[in-house]
């Protein structure tokens, strides 16, 4: 092994000056002062601090990691130290940290009203999404400095203002302004009401028909009895040749709840020309889908039927799936054949035409499509493969890749952000380590980028060399392919899947799936840790396999497995063992399968292709394609696919 190489994938005892430090180390030297520097910060030792970043001073990289700590100290002394805090905004706004930084020192600035220092801050670098407080803020500080908003501003906080949920307090200032100069008229209230009514906010919408002028409740009124009782409400609606607005939001909320009484209404104002040819391809495309979902046999010729000009890839996609769904195969066809080729031309829908052209006695015509779908090993590409009875494609060996030169190495070892990445990584700092990792890769050569998947997967960042290896664009490159399907807490996993009586593979298919193994990471729903377990769901799990486990603790790898394979364990035992199911139920909640269920026996490729959710049907194919190759990965061969798409069969 290359020395340079060796030296970043082995432990290497500190070094604390430029001159004993081998180049290529990736921040080896940064580890000891830097966790001294970290645990300093972390309890608030302000000297403590300060002797780390001396001695930080004589390594490789300290003079941009010095001040990146500067920065994480600041973090959350703010109002103790806003002058620092200014000193470093401006003398570094590059730090990765610095938006973060920005945004609490606004924050700040608001709170402490110094408007003129709060303008210049927002204008200058890094560039932040403020979000609405901070920008109403920044209009607050133009009335005060300026004591007026300019057009761009005043139509900014106009379309602020009209926004249907109510805006933070900092926005109070620009609408009294607004108010005051008359912006704030008959109109601007109209279209807050209605966008408060169709938000659901019916609080807001009384509070606007007290505070506005004279004449609001019977419009407030008229949107509410459209969005609760469109049966009724829209027909009158038409009957009294009301607003064209009015009559095509009527429409849309019918087509939710009653797509063919919503073709029927459409067809009335249609007639009666009430609405223009845009206003009556939206409803018309909203009712077709909602048939669609709903798994109606009649959807896929409202679907035919609308409109070119609506149509778009939801509609392109669900005439095919509706046809699919029913299995006719001739409808299948046609409906991929008029697609628009940028659609038809995916890998899904050239095996589903094939699969159409082989129910429709064109074997040969199949099977030249499936061949070539079948040398790419993914969802489709496994199916296509099944069809043929023919092998995988997946590598011969499971070998590593190939390991970069000494030059590549020391590329990547001169970028500081990187070497300070990866010595946080090692300090088990994850967040900032992706942070920072995530902030340079943009930047990084082409050509040294295989160094940098290789190095990431070498130290167990098996996340990073994940993204590496999709920047590189080598998913699919045997040489990577081990290397994207990583096997951590192999030994953890291995022995909770036979607890549970569930396949290995399918936890680390899952797993892989929700986190890529930063078990770390949270959802903007709650879900957390390798798994991605909502705590409710890990509290009513742990008392129903009588784990004995803290579900609090689903950021540690032991907890959250146990945790997340008894609940797939769980789920085999709900659906049967239908793999398909349970996958799709460990996403969207095994509530919603029951809805997505067939009539009558279903080709387990056709349900999953079917199924609703856009993001349940892209999860469901990667986890049971990665059940394939996770088999491979752990015994050497694969598990055919077709093993695990059971028919789908109505529920009893």
């Amino acid at each position: 092994m290359p020395a340079l190489l060796l030296a970043l994938v082995l432990p290497v005892a500190p070094a604390l000056s430029t001159a004993n430090e081998p180049v290529g180390v990736m921040g080896a030297a940064l580890d000891e002062p830097l966790e001294t520097a970290l645990e300093a910060i972390e309890r608030g030792d302000r000297n403590g601090l300060d002797r780390a970043l001396a001695r930080l001073e004589g390594t490789r990289h300290g003079a941009q990691v010095t001040p990146y700590l500067e920065v994480q100290w600041l973090l959350e002394r703010v109002d103790q130290e806003p002058s620092a805090v200014a000193a470093r905004l401006r003398e570094h706004p590059e730090i990765p940290l610095m938006p973060r930084l920005k945004r609490r020192y606004l924050d700040h600035l608001a709170e402490t009203e110094a408007w003129g220092e709060y303008r210049l801050v927002f204008d200058r670098a890094p560039q932040i999404n403020p979000g609405t407080r901070r920008q109403c803020a920044y209009w607050q500080a133009e009335l005060v400095l300026e004591g007026t908003l300019n057009d761009e501003h005043t139509d900014a906080a106009l379309a602020a203002w009209q926004r249907g949920r109510s805006q933070p307090e900092a926005c109070d200032p620009a609408f009294d302004w607004l108010d005051a100069n008359g912006y704030l008229d008959e109109p601007a209230y109209r279209a807050r009401v209605r966008a408060a009514v169709e938000a659901g906010q019916d609080g807001l919408a009384r509070y606007l028909v007290r505070q506005g002028p004279t004449g609001l409740t019977a419009y407030r009124d008229r949107w509410l009895a459209l969005r609760d009782r469109p049966a009724t409400a829209v027909p009158a609606l038409i009957e009294a040749e009301g607003d064209a607005e009015e009559i095509t939001q009527g429409l849309l909320w019918l087509a939710k709840r009653d797509p063919a009484q919503a073709r029927e209404s459409l067809a009335r104002a249609g007639s009666q020309e009430l609405i223009d040819a845009e206003q009556a391809g939206s409803v018309a495309r909203l009712a077709a889908l909602k048939a669609a979902y709903l798994y109606e046999r009649q959807a896929h010729e409202w679907l035919r039927e609308v409109p070119v000009a609506a149509r778009d890839e939801e509609v392109w996609t669900w005439t095919v799936r509706s046809a699919l769904r029913h299995l006719d195969w001739a409808r299948v066809k046609a409906s991929i054949d008029v697609m628009p080729e940028e659609l038809s031309e995916r890998r899904e829908w050239r095996y589903w035409r094939a699969v159409a052209d082989d129910h429709l006695g064109q074997a040969t015509a199949a099977r030249t499509v499936w061949r070539e779908l079948a040398e790419t090993p993914d969802y489709h590409g496994f199916l296509a493969a099944d069809r043929l009875g023919i092998v995988y494609p997946l590598p011969g060996d499971q070998s590593e890749p190939p390991r970069p030169t000494d030059e590549a190495v020391a590329t990547l070892a001169d970028n500081p952000w990187l070497s300070f990445a990866f010595a946080l990584h090692r300090l088990d700092r994850p967040e900032d380590a992706r942070r920072l990792f995530n902030h340079e890769i943009d930047g990084v050569d082409e050509d040294v980028l295989p160094a940098l998947a290789y190095l990431a997967d070498q130290v167990g960042w098996h996340d990073r060399a994940s993204v590496v290896i999709a920047r590189m664009d080598k998913l699919h490159d045997p040489a990577w392919y081990a290397t994207r399907f990583a096997l951590p807490h192999q030994a953890l996993v291995q022995a909770q899947a036979e607890r549970q009586g569930v396949p290995a593979e399918w936890v680390y298919s899952i797993m892989r799936r929700e986190s890529l193994f930063m078990r770390d990471i949270g959802s903007g729903a709650g879900a957390q840790g390798l798994m991605q377990l909502m705590p409710a769901t890990a509290r009513w799990i742990n008392r129903q396999a009588g784990l004995g486990v803290s579900p609090r603790q689903l950021a540690d790898p032991g907890t959250n497995v146990a945790l997340g394979t008894a609940y797939i364990g769980h789920m085999a035992q709900r659906f049967d063992g239908q793999y398909p199911l349970a996958t799709a139920a460990y996403n969207a909640g095994p509530g919603r399968i029951k809805g997505w269920l067939p009539d009558v026996p279903l080709p387990g490729d056709v349900w999953v292709d079917t199924i609703l959710f856009d993001e349940t049907r892209a999860y469901a194919q990667a986890v049971l394609a990665g059940m394939v190759t996770y088999r491979w990965r752990l015994t050497g061969e694969p598990r055919r696919l077709g093993e695990l798409l059971s028919v789908v069969t109505p529920q009893k």
